[in-house]
């Protein structure tokens, strides 16, 4: 039997859906998960801004899929604002990072050593879709260093589903006949209401029963638009306004969206997850609502 280990989780803006800071007893490593939309927000962290060595997750959804990328960068800061939709070819919803509290702890040789293995577990246990596009490059690292890397390894498999994610847990696979037979998929309530409130507008939308997003008249849009808003929603904008169909920022007709992601930065105006982002009233994401009526 193991020994107890500690785990702090800081919530560094007093909310569970914005910033964490976790710390695990007597390890020189620290963690942050930090939302998309935050990032631009975190500079002025003194552990990542000062131009900090690390390892990094970027965590989101293809589809009902979860995927993660793994990264790493001698300044981890500047990299995560450089993960753009527009460079990346995909949305992420949330970093987690890890970076040395101390000098010397971690530095290029051994953040790609340790990009490599967790790259390699990740796609070894197959529960998680990896967006890299190849497969990271392993570097030669002392025997001492290689001891204390896979040491770090193991408490990074500790730290990560403390928030929230399992890209190290083997995907459990059920026989396809035996799921047809003893489980049936409940329809979508295309009653049920999914909010955005967020960069000062509020917005709501139903998944109808033909898997497709609706965005309500009545909803409101946001003024400002971001680097990272797609073309083709940016059009839909400026079509919808000649039509008349967007007044003052506020939706005119009921709207289909091919997408929950669609939806979701056609409101706020940049992009954004809208798996995650979208809400009942009583605060269940969409993404947990998808889980629960269909099949994983």
């Amino acid at each position: 039997m193991g020994h107890g280990k500690s785990i702090t989780v800081y919530l560094m803006d007093g909310d569970a859906n914005q910033r964490y800071q976790v710390t695990l007893d007597n390890w020189n490593i620290v963690a942050f998960k930090i939302p998309y939309e935050m990032v631009s927000q975190s500079s002025n962290l003194n552990d990542l801004s000062l131009h900090t060595a690390g390892i990094y997750f970027l965590f989101g959804y293809q589809g009902s899929k979860n995927f993660v990328y793994v990264g790493e960068a001698e300044d981890v800061y500047r990299r995560l604002t450089q993960h753009t939709p527009e460079k990346d070819k995909f949305i992420w919803d949330t970093a987690v990072v890890f970076i040395a509290t101390g000098y010397g702890v971690l530095d290029k040789a051994k953040i790609k050593y340790l990009e490599n293995r967790l790259y390699s577990i990740i796609k070894s246990e197959n529960s998680y879709i990896l967006w890299n596009k190849n497969k990271p490059t392993k570097s030669k690292i002392s025997k001492p260093s290689e001891d204390s890397m896979e040491s770090a390894i193991d408490k990074i498999k500790l730290v990560i589903p403390v928030l929230g994610y399992t890209p190290f847990n083997k995907r459990k696979y059920r026989s396809r006949k035996l799921v047809e037979k003893t489980v049936s998929s409940p329809e979508v309530d295309d009653k049920k209401i999914f909010y955005i409130n967020q960069n000062g507008v509020e917005a709501k939308c139903i998944l109808d029963s033909n898997g497709k997003f609706v965005l309500l008249s009545g909803s409101q849009i946001s003024l400002n638009i971001g680097t990272s808003f797609k073309k083709k929603l940016r059009k839909k904008r400026t079509e919808m306004t000649k039509k008349g169909d967007i007044v003052n920022n506020i939706i005119q007709r009921d709207t289909y969206f091919d997408s929950a992601t669609a939806i979701a930065s056609f409101v706020v105006g940049y992009s954004i997850n809208g798996k995650t982002n979208l809400k009942t009233e009583d605060g269940q994401t969409l993404a947990k609502y998808l889980e629960s009526i269909s099949i994983n």
